[in-house]
């Protein structure tokens, strides 16, 4: 995406810094003013932080992901990471009694990956975590209504109007879906 918005608008040049989505995360960049546009985790259920501008672009589903080639993975330790749960994971990972707590924390999905395609144990993760993952993990499918997150974008209702936003949202939005994303509806009203 910022490849072809270069492209097109040869004048911007987007800076892109990755922010752990715990305490504020992304949200709390664009509020601080360190950034224009975030793209983040929202809360479907949740209004938008006071002067942001919250815009969901799509739903991922988690998956089980397990060493591959094991028969039994729901029995291998638990890998997690902080960032891993929205209030809607959080209620269906209380409801599953086969899920053990975490014996191994990290800090980043890559990580709980590499873990788990070490043989480390099993992990609960979003669709977009496993793009490009390592060799040697086996998905499960977690069932007929399976935890999900929205992710979308978060600016200002000032910097919605800008130019340069209105270019990377319009480039978010055109962008095609990897396979397993579903689009949100879009509301009828948006900043772009």
């Amino acid at each position: 995406m910022i490849a072809r918005v270069t492209a097109r608008h040869p004048g911007l040049a987007p800076q892109v810094r990755i922010v752990r989505e715990l305490g504020p995360g992304t949200a709390g960049e664009v509020a601080d003013g360190r950034a224009d546009l975030g793209i983040a985790t929202v809360d479907p259920e949740a209004g938008p932080p006071p002067g942001l501008v919250v815009v969901p672009l799509f739903e991922e589903s988690y998956a089980l992901v397990h060493p591959a080639g094991h028969t039994r993975p729901k029995e291998l330790p638990l890998v997690d990471w902080d960032e891993n749960c929205s209030s809607y994971t959080r209620s269906w990972w209380s409801e599953q009694d086969w899920l053990p707590p975490a014996t191994i924390r990290v800090e980043d999905d890559t990580v709980v990956l590499s873990l788990v395609a070490q043989g480390a144990g099993m992990a609960v993760v979003p669709g977009l975590s496993l793009l490009g993952a390592p060799p040697g993990l086996a998905v499960t499918d977690l069932g007929p209504r399976p935890p999900s997150r929205r992710i979308g974008y978060v600016t200002t209702p000032a910097l919605a109007r800008t130019a340069a936003v209105r270019a990377l949202v319009r480039e978010l939005r055109s962008a095609p879906l990897p396979t397993g994303l579903a689009a949100v509806q879009r509301p009828s009203r948006s900043p772009s």
